[in-house]
């Protein structure tokens, strides 16, 4: 992993190898992956903060903003394929958007499992890296959202593609 392009800030993509993953996927199915999450660097090593459900790091733990290593977050048992992204946007921001997300890590939030976008008090992936950014300025996803009528999931949802597409988004590293 090329972790000498990488910055604070940057946006990781997944296509996850489990069932969550593939449901994203089969509800939008334009995108090419199904997870979302932020870069942020603490004591020299790479980081990604990101919300996630399914990911226990011990038993009993919750669905909540985890922080990985950026190797467990891409890790083969987790990913088939990824991308790092930059966005084209003065870096201060794009550090303040990484360390607004590790806030939200220190705070505990917990896993939006009713994909709430106006409820910020739980957060799912692609809403945890829009909503940091958005505090910078910045809507990552340009109001895009994606219509999906799935069994108990009928509405506009933000989907990683909704984020990928962004026309200020650059591809630093893929897999």
């Amino acid at each position: 992993m090329p972790a000498d392009l990488f910055r604070e800030g940057d946006i990781v993509f997944r296509k996850g190898t489990g069932l969550t993953s593939q449901v994203v996927l089969s509800a939008d199915k334009e995108g090419a992956y199904s997870h979302t999450g932020i870069l942020k660097q603490l004591d020299g090593k790479w980081y990604v903060v990101h919300a996630v459900p399914d990911e226990p790091d011990y038993e009993g733990d919750v669905d909540r903003v985890k922080l990985d290593p950026v190797e467990r977050f891409f890790s083969s048992n987790r990913a088939s394929s990824g991308a790092v992204m930059r966005m084209e946007i003065d870096s201060v921001k794009a550090c303040h958007a990484a360390q607004r997300a590790f806030d939200l890590y220190r705070a505990h939030i917990l896993f939006d499992h009713e994909y709430d976008l106006n409820d910020t008090t739980k957060m799912y992936c692609t809403e945890l890296v829009n909503h940091v950014y958005l505090k910078e300025g910045i809507d990552l996803s340009e109001g895009r959202l994606t219509y999906i009528n799935f069994p108990g999931f009928t509405g506009d949802y933000l989907m990683p593609n909704d984020i990928s597409l962004n026309k200020k988004l650059h591809l630093i590293y893929i897999f």
